[in-house]
This record gives structure tokens, sequence and C-alpha cells, in this order.
């Protein structure tokens, strides 16, 4: 028996380890702001530790597993949001491992430009906004560890069944932390089929890994059953009245596929042409010529196949499978009630453009060997140095907004203290709030880098955070009463706004 065939990363150190280094290094250099101490909206919430309330929130959502590992961690004695430094870099690590992994999935990990595109696609905003949320680094790491081992098991062909029980066992844990990683096994499985049926018409060659239709067919299997697990578990869970699943975990009804498919035209046109706070035009102007080229230099060789009927399944195989790249774009949000396509659901975009552009840029150096093959991968440098600094923007300005949520927080916890009730108060009620400040933020988009003061569960503990007290949340009838009191008063800062109700302190914000 080959024992090297069970060795799930027997090839890494010798044939990858230098792009995986490289890629790690640009990963540094653009996002090493997730190592210093930063506080997201969700962040809040389990600033005083891992409570009954943060649970429940996960298991809805269906993160057993998650649930699981931040349940571990708080056992410990150790706040989820404190480990910043340690999963910080592990995070980091295990995207470029993950980037690196898509690449030898797919059978581009020694294709020309590997490095530069690589780079890329770490370095792409979109994969800059989960990093934000502290909270979610211990999912973000088991998540991408299990999503790494389940791709090259499945591409491990010649170690049989085993291997891809392992491989089913690994993606089925990934479901039960962060479903949203399954977008990056939809996209290596669309491109491993791409590149060897591109291979088979003469662009681009075959390098090592084998049959690329087989390792995209496994794969597919692993990830329809592996969901059907997941679905049939999330279903006994819900009529035993385990859970109730939020608009998250529940499937979009029929009436709303319209609606949907409109917003999915939007979204399309807000990825791939407008411009975003963590994107601007030029940039994504740069990118579609990029694209463009690329698709143009796959043509002639497309074209070809055409002419030739050896190749008629090849062909319709590419139709196919540049048809699917569509719903893998928008990933597995396009199926859900729940509809917020916010960058940290969109980590496949930069994947599926950096694949295109590997995928087309040997034939390109075919067609225009010096000046022109050139000058496309200087303009994916020029893309890297972009979102580098763009990058470093979005955590800038984390830092920024907190210190500006902080400094507003304590300003009223001093008002409160000034109260002649103060030491009679227990509850403390917060009405009103803005997602952001007067001073301008260049990364708001969506729900990232918006102000603790906007969402109803990271008012409290924005204040709690900063001054230490205990005061816990006002409920029922102490909500009725501080809604009534902020109707008649002027909102923050006028002398009015902060009140004491019995043991409730009321603060009313501008709304």
């Amino acid at each position: 028996m080959n024992t090297q065939n069970y060795k799930i990363l027997g090839n890494w150190e010798s044939r990858h380890l230098k792009l995986l280094l490289v890629i790690f290094g640009v990963a540094l250099i653009a996002k090493s702001g997730v190592l210093s101490r930063g506080f997201a909206i969700d962040d809040y919430s389990f600033g005083q530790g891992f409570t009954k309330g943060e649970l429940g929130f996960f298991l809805t959502q269906g993160r057993f597993l998650l649930a699981g590992i931040d349940w571990v961690i708080d056992a410990l004695g150790v706040n989820i949001n404190d480990l910043y430094v340690s999963l910080g870099l592990a995070a980091l690590f295990l995207q470029a491992a993950l980037i690196v992994a898509i690449l030898r999935f797919v059978g581009a990990a020694d294709a020309p430009g590997a490095m530069v595109v690589g780079s890329a696609m770490v370095v792409h905003p979109y994969l800059a906004e989960i990093l934000t949320f502290r909270m979610v680094l211990p999912g973000y790491c088991a998540a991408a560890a299990l999503s790494i081992l389940a791709m090259e098991a499945a591409s491990r062909t010649a170690a049989g069944y085993r291997s891809y029980a392992f491989s089913l066992l690994a993606t089925l844990g990934m479901l039960f932390v962060y479903q949203g990683f399954l977008n990056y096994f939809a996209v290596a499985i669309i491109f491993a089929y791409l590149f060897g049926a591109f291979a088979k018409i003469g662009v681009g060659s075959h390098p090592p890994g084998g049959d690329h239709s087989r390792r995209a067919f496994v794969l597919t299997l692993i990830c329809a059953f592996s969901v059907f697990l997941f679905l049939a578990i999330l279903s006994v869970a819900k009529r035993i009245g385990s859970i109730e699943p939020t608009g998250r975990a529940k499937f979009i009804e029929w009436q709303a596929i319209t609606t949907r498919l409109g917003q999915i035209q939007d979204l399309f046109l807000k990825v791939f042409w407008q411009s975003e706070p963590v994107t601007p035009q030029w940039v994504k102007m740069v990118i579609v010529l990029l694209s463009v080229v690329a698709i143009l230099a796959l043509i002639p060789g497309f074209i070809g196949s055409l002419r030739n009927s050896r190749y008629f399944g090849n062909t319709v195989g590419i139709v196919l499978a540049a048809f699917f790249l569509i719903p893998a774009t928008v990933g597995v949000i396009v199926l859900f009630k729940d509809w917020w396509p916010v960058p940290r659901v969109l980590p496949q975009v930069p994947i599926i453009v950096g694949l295109l552009w590997l995928l087309a840029y040997p034939a390109l150096q075919n067609y225009f060997p010096r000046i022109p093959s050139k000058a496309f991968i200087a303009l994916i440098l020029c893309v890297v140095v972009a979102f580098i600094f763009i990058n470093n923007q979005v955590f800038a300005d984390q830092q920024r907004l907190n210190s500006w949520d902080r400094a507003e927080a304590n300003r009223i916890i001093a008002r409160i203290e000034e109260q002649p009730d103060f030491s009679r108060i227990e509850s403390v009620f917060v009405s009103g709030g803005s997602w952001r400040h007067s001073g301008r933020l260049r990364t708001i988009q969506g729900d990232m880098n918006i102000s603790a003061f906007s969402p109803d569960y990271s008012k409290l503990p924005l204040l709690l955070e900063v001054s230490g007290y205990n005061f816990s949340k006002a409920s029922g009838s102490q909500i009725v009463a501080g809604e009534s009191y902020c109707s008649g008063a002027k909102p923050w800062p006028d002398k009015t706004s902060v009140s004491v109700i019995d043991n409730l302190a009321v603060v009313c914000l501008p709304k």
C-alpha cells in the first residue's frame, strides 16, 4: 500500500510552499490591522462573554460546530474578542492557504502568473470585511482549515473512497461552522472543469493532478451529499424544537424569485462596475479590462473546438460551466430568504476573476509573448497595490470609528453619572442612534465600519465596554417608559436627553 496517497497535504512542502509564503506575506502587508484590537458591531455583543444569547444566535443559523468552538473557548475563561493576535495570524495564513488549495484543486498552482494572481485574490477588499469582526476569527479559522482539507482530500483520486469520506466529513463540518465557504467549493468545481476542458482543446496545458472532470465531479457529489445531510439535521433540530432558523437559514419563497432576479442584476452591476466604498470604479475598470482581454484570448481556442465534432461534449461543458459562474458569483445567499449581499458574503468574486486570468494567460502569452502579456501582469500588480492600500484603510477606519464611538459613549456615561439618582441605576435604555458620525469614513459599506450606536444589540455593550459598569439591558415596561420619555425629550447632547426613571437610565439619541 502506498501510504503517500493518504497524506492529504503531502505535496505542499516541495511544490507550493513558496507560493503559500508569498501570498501569506502579501496578506500580512494588506491586513495586519486584524492584529490590533478592534470592534465591529457584533463584537460588542461578545465583549461580556459567550452567553446563551450568542449561543442561540449561532444555533438558529445552523452553526452548531461554531457554537461548540466558541463555548469551549469561553469555558477556558478566554474572551473570543481577545484572540485577535493569535487567531488573526492564523486567519491570514489560512486565507492564503485556502487560495493555494483552490489553485491546486483546479490545476493552476503551477500556472504562469499564479503568484501575482494569488496575491490579487488574497488582498481583495471583500476578504477584509470578515476579519473586521474579531468574534468570527475562531469560526473563520476552523471553516478555512476544514475547506482546505476537504478540497485536498477530494483531489487525491488515487486514495479512493477513504479520502472521499474524509472530504465529506470535512465539508459537513465546514457547513456547521460557516456555510459561506461553500462558495469557494462551487468556484473550484467550475474552474477545475474549465481548466481541464480548455487544456483538451489546446488552451493551456495539463498540470500535474490528473483528471479535472473527475475531481470536479467528485467534489460536486461530496458537496451535494454534505448539504443534504446538513439540511436534514437542521430540519430534525427544527422539528424537535431545538432551534427556529432565522431568515439566513430559510429558503427564499417562490413569489419572491422575480424580485431576487432583479436583486442579482443590481448586484452584478455593483460588484463589477459601480464604485463602492471598498473598491473605486477606476480599479474595477482595470479589472474589467483584464477580464475582457482574458475572455478574448480564450475565444479563438473555443471557436476552434466548435469546428471539431470530437470536442462537442467538451464545448457544451464549457458553455454550461460559464453559465454556472453566474449563480456562483452571487453565492449561497441566492437561495435564502434574507438578502444582504455585503462584501463578506462575496469572497468568491476575486477567486472567479483571478482564475479567469490564470486560465487565459497561457493563451495570451502564445498570441503576444512579449510586451502585451507582460503588461497584463503589470496591471494585475497595480490592482494588488491598490487593494493593499484599501485594506489598510478598512482597518484604519475601524480604529477611527471605535475611538469616536468610545469617546461619545464616555460622554454619555459621564452624563449618567451626573444624575442625582445615579446610585439607584440598574438598567440602561438607549433610544435612537445613527449608523455613522458626522466625521467622514471612507469604507462604510453594509454593516462594515458602522457605529455601534446603530444596532440595538450593540448600544448597551458599548457603554459597558468603555465604563466597566455592569448595567443590565432594559426590558418590557422599561422599554415602554424609555420610549415614552424620549418622544418628548430633545435628543443628545441636550441636557434633557439623559434621565433616570426609578432604577432605569434613559438615553435619547438622535434618530
